[in-house]
């Protein structure tokens, strides 16, 4: 089955895709879970944390490019998600290391718990949107931290997956079913490991 090609003639939907994506929304959720830290230390933890798993998967998407394969095909996924699955492996071993804040840890497994899934519903079922699963694992997350306190936070909390949804779909990147199952995917893990995992912590 051909992948078919992104539309981006609605140029909110596509710079909505943009600055909710994966690889950005990840850097205010994080500030956002150690914003009880020292300015200095918060941002010690967002810049490791995003050195490690964000900068492979830009190389690896940047050569896949060079050879004609894009992010949009489905079987293009494989090797990113299988790059983030070695980097989110990394990831935890240094902040298990470096004795980080456990929440910060705790985001990290719920990562690793989502990851494999996302991998096999691509694999054998559907493409799913991993814009989905970020922003709404971001949301989940913040929303059982605690840090969606305020009526406000939680509504731009709740737009921002409900745009970025919307957006896929407008754009021709997913079909209104991989975005819900993306959802769910994404916002799942966090329900399932952060209850499990932070009273014991």
């Amino acid at each position: 089955m051909v992948d078919p090609t992104p539309d981006y003639r609605n140029r909110f939907a596509y710079w909505v895709g943009r600055v909710f994506h994966p690889y950005l929304i990840c850097i205010p959720t994080l500030a956002a879970v150690l914003s009880d830290l020292p300015f200095s230390q918060a941002l010690g933890w967002v810049v490791l944390v995003v050195v490690v798993l964000v900068a492979p998967l830009i190389v690896i998407g940047a050569l896949l490019q060079r050879q004609a394969r894009f992010l949009h095909q489905r079987t293009t996924r494989t090797p990113i998600y299988l790059a983030f699955w070695g980097s989110l492996l990394v990831c935890l071993v240094l902040l298990i290391i470096l004795q980080a804040p456990p929440k910060l840890s705790v985001c990290i497994v719920a990562l690793a718990l989502w990851l494999p899934v996302q991998l096999v519903i691509n694999t054998y079922v559907t493409k799913v949107s991993t814009h989905a699963a970020v922003v709404a694992g971001c949301m989940t997350g913040l929303l059982l931290l605690g840090e969606l306190n305020h009526v406000l936070l939680f509504i731009g909390a709740l737009a921002a997956v409900v745009l970025t949804l919307w957006a896929r779909v407008v754009t021709r990147h997913h079909t209104w079913q991989q975005v819900a199952m993306g959802t769910l995917t994404g916002a799942l893990p966090v329900l399932i490991v952060f209850p499990l995992l932070l009273d014991t912590l």
